[in-house]
């Protein structure tokens, strides 16, 4: 393996990297060695001792292998089972043919993975695609709280009605989240709750890059064709630059954009059509309000939105 700072292939996704050691006390107080593999995104490590490498728990397997599949650098658009296996043993010591065998034909039943019968199963990230795992939006609701009163608007808040239009039903649902500002998922404290019950729903991370995230949440019951259900996320991360962008993939039919601060400052909105050729500034639209708890609430509420209309907030 190279020293620090050399360039080595990375075990996991068979990309060069630059490659640097460290070493860590596990809490029995002994010394194991690791290699991170550094990316243009994203980070991969490696046990660098065999005998030490991380015995995955059971019932983990699944989400480990989603994990590494979604990942941006899962380069494979077919495999088979040994191929999945040869990228995992340097993490796990306890996996089984059986084991990865088994999970992987759990994710081709929820449409995660396709699998093919030749010779021995053949399996294709085809179905990973956004395609595969895209929805509706049928409204969206966002609010930006300057919860530190330091106009930084830390606390975002999404309330999604998503419709299931593919002809499958859907597990899990794919989110991307952006900041400014360079965070740790555990700094942005996501969460995707039920609005309904108020419990919360599992969330995978696939990636966690400096200045965005993307995620699959995980459904209780398969949201099936027609259908549909409503999503909030929540997460704190800063806006220093004071502007914010949404754009949807879907038609909406409606969309609401508020901030709220006990801070003197005004909102503005522009909306650019899908075909780009102009700008429309929508900022007599917004409607300002007050509250026990806040002094100003401006919002903009639209309706009929179409797909790749680009909205721009300042303030």
């Amino acid at each position: 393996m190279g020293e620090r700072g050399f360039i080595s292939t990375c075990p996991i996704c068979g990309r060069n990297a630059r490659v640097i050691r460290r070493w860590t006390l596990n809490k029995y107080g002994r010394r194991y060695n690791y290699l991170i593999f550094k990316h243009e995104k994203g980070s991969h490590y490696v046990n660098q001792d065999k005998n030490v490498g991380k015995r995955i728990r059971k019932g983990q397997l699944e989400k480990a292998l989603m994990e590494m599949i979604n990942s941006q650098e899962f380069r494979l658009g077919s495999f088979k089972v040994k191929d999945i296996m040869d990228l995992m043993k340097e993490r796990y010591t306890n996996i089984g043919y059986c084991s990865v065998k088994t999970n992987l034909d759990k994710l081709a039943k929820i449409g995660m993975v396709e699998s093919r019968k030749e010779g021995r199963n053949l399996y294709y990230v085809s179905t990973v695609s956004k395609e595969r795992l895209s929805y509706v939006i049928n409204s969206c609701v966002i609010s930006l709280e300057d919860v530190l009163n330091d106009g930084m608007f830390k606390k975002h808040v999404f309330i999604y009605s998503i419709r299931n239009h593919q002809s499958w039903p859907l597990y899990y649902l794919p989110f991307r989240i952006a900041g400014d500002l360079e965070s740790t998922y555990e700094e942005v404290d996501f969460k995707a709750i039920n609005p309904v019950s108020d419990s919360n729903y599992d969330a995978i991370l696939i990636e966690d890059n400096p200045t965005d995230k993307r995620l699959l949440i995980k459904l209780k019951t398969p949201l099936l064709p027609t259908e549909s259900t409503d999503i909030k996320l929540e997460y704190q991360w800063d806006e220093p630059a004071r502007t914010y962008v949404y754009s949807s993939a879907t038609k909406m039919n409606y969309f609401e954009f508020s901030i709220a601060t006990n801070r003197e400052v005004k909102l503005s909105s522009s909306l650019t059509p899908p075909n780009g050729n102009l700008t429309i500034d929508l900022s007599n639209e917004i409607t300002h309000e007050s509250n026990e708890k806040w002094k100003h609430i401006w919002r903009l509420v639209m309706r009929d939105i179409e797909a790749f209309s680009v909205f721009q907030f300042k303030w």
